[in-house]
């Protein structure tokens, strides 16, 4: 079993199923719902095309495959039950659509939740209309109806434009237990409104006679119970919670789902962990956790994100499912150039990755170092970074130096598998060297940057600055 404070990079059914039995306090997930970006999962594409490498990258749709097709039938044959006959009236319903794709993907993962919580557990499903009421019919058979809690509302503010349909300014979030009778609950309180204050203060006492006497205190701290809808704010996009990440949720809102089930040192898992919200909220509240994610991305700005928010405990994160020897990292660049690429960048760089991709200049990531302050304000210098898994050329160094002189970037490295000829050192000596303003430090301009380097503790010469997020 993995330790506290565990990253995985991997596929979550496959790394779930590696979880004993009822080994998990709590399950709090955001799971992709939300067809307007791109998904990472192992099916193949509307065509019926087979991914090149693990990482299949789906843009605006799901789709139905010969994966989705496997997990259907391993959903009838080797689960079955209730949720055989669940998942068969559901393909009746929705015939061979992004919608079923969807569905068999998440029911496939709700079986493997449901086997790995303890009997105390819990899970917190976050999803959105479009989806919630298929995927609580899914939960319902996996878990029971009976174990149902709540179908807690998260409503919000956010800025929108003019539509012919109220403004959908809410999210669901399914709220499952593994078994009502054991299960935990801290009950979480609100204050009253403003017109039931007068409640706060009334303190009532049940006589053995059944009479009721009530008095009104002059205590107004007592609150309520808490409802299940609950009104916390949207991430805007100047929130300082914010890194830039799709999808990114509210730290307050896992706070309060990690307060309500569960006790300080149990075991909180997100296996669709993104960002790492959850994980940050667990760590906040002194629970343990585990995360999982598909993607390189996602894994380096957890890391990141962890690093700026709990600096005292960086180097006790472990990281599994990603190169741990040279050999491993250039089996990844062979069998995965983009999952390289982001592995370089954001773990072993920890620069912020450059999402656009298309007519990026050559330029995959970014980082800023401070350089003082100029008319109270502080001004940041920058170096940019370009992966090379495969071969490479000089005229790849000579575009480079060009990017770099394109985005007036101070300082560039270049990452690669093989070492560079003397041609290619002459061409990288040409961008001169870098003097920082206010330290004594000076590098190459631009730093051809081998990866077997990293694996012997020998990173590029760079300031330091803001390990910034994506």
């Amino acid at each position: 079993m993995h330790q506290n404070r565990t990253l995985i990079r991997g596929d979550n059914l496959t790394e779930m199923r590696n979880f004993p039995d009822a080994c998990i306090d709590l399950i709090a997930t955001d799971p992709p719902f939300n067809s307007k970006r791109n998904y990472f999962v192992p099916y193949r594409d509307e065509h019926g095309r087979k991914p090149e490498t693990l990482v299949q990258a789906f843009t605006d749709t799901w789709a139905w495959g010969d994966a989705a097709e496997d997990a259907y039938r391993e959903l009838m044959v080797d689960v079955g039950g209730l949720v055989g006959d669940t998942i068969e009236g559901l393909r009746k319903f929705l015939n061979e659509t992004p919608m079923m794709a969807y569905l068999v993907m998440m029911a496939i993962r709700v079986v493997e939740m449901h086997r790995i919580l303890k009997s105390t557990g819990s899970l917190y499903l976050h999803c959105d209309p479009t989806a919630s009421h298929y995927l609580k019919i899914i939960l319902d058979a996996v878990f029971d109806t009976r174990n149902f809690r709540n179908e807690i509302v998260w409503s919000y503010h956010r800025w929108t434009g003019a539509t012919k349909h109220f403004q959908r300014m809410h999210d669901i979030l399914l709220f499952y237990v593994k078994d009502r009778k054991l299960s935990k609950f801290n009950i979480l309180t609100e204050p009253y409104s403003e017109k039931s204050k007068h409640k706060g203060r009334r303190k009532t006492t049940v006589h053995a006679d059944g009479t009721i006497d009530q008095i009104y205190t002059g205590d107004i701290s007592r609150e309520k119970a808490m409802r299940d809808v609950w009104e916390i704010s949207y991430l805007n996009s100047q929130a300082k919670e914010r890194v830039s990440y799709p999808t990114q949720k509210p730290i307050p809102l896992y706070k309060r789902i990690i307060a309500a089930s569960s006790n300080e040192g149990d075991l909180v898992l997100d296996p669709f962990c993104g960002c790492g919200t959850t994980l940050m909220a667990a760590e906040e509240q002194n629970r343990h956790w585990i995360g999982i994610d598909l993607t390189y991305l996602a894994i380096g700005a957890v890391e990141q994100q962890f690093e700026r928010l709990f600096p005292q405990h960086r180097d006790t994160v472990t990281i599994a499912g990603t190169p741990e020897n040279v050999d491993q990292a250039l089996a990844l660049a062979r069998t995965d150039p983009k999952g390289f690429e982001e592995w370089c960048v954001t773990h072993v760089l920890k620069f912020k990755s450059n999402t656009k991709k298309v007519a990026d200049g050559g330029i995959d990531g970014t980082f800023r170092f401070p350089l003082g302050r100029v008319k109270g304000k502080q001004v940041y210098g920058k170096a940019v970074a370009q992966v090379k898994g495969g071969n490479y050329t000089l005229g790849h160094i000579r575009d480079f130096r060009t990017a770099m002189q394109n985005e007036e970037a101070d300082l560039g490295v270049f990452v690669v598998t093989s070492p560079p000829s003397s041609g290619m050192r002459t061409e990288a000596a040409r961008a001169g060297s870098y003097e920082h303003p206010l330290f004594d430090m000076e590098a190459p301009a631009l730093q051809i940057y081998e990866i077997q380097d990293y694996f012997n503790d020998v990173l590029p010469k760079l300031p330091f600055g803001e390990r910034t997020l994506l």
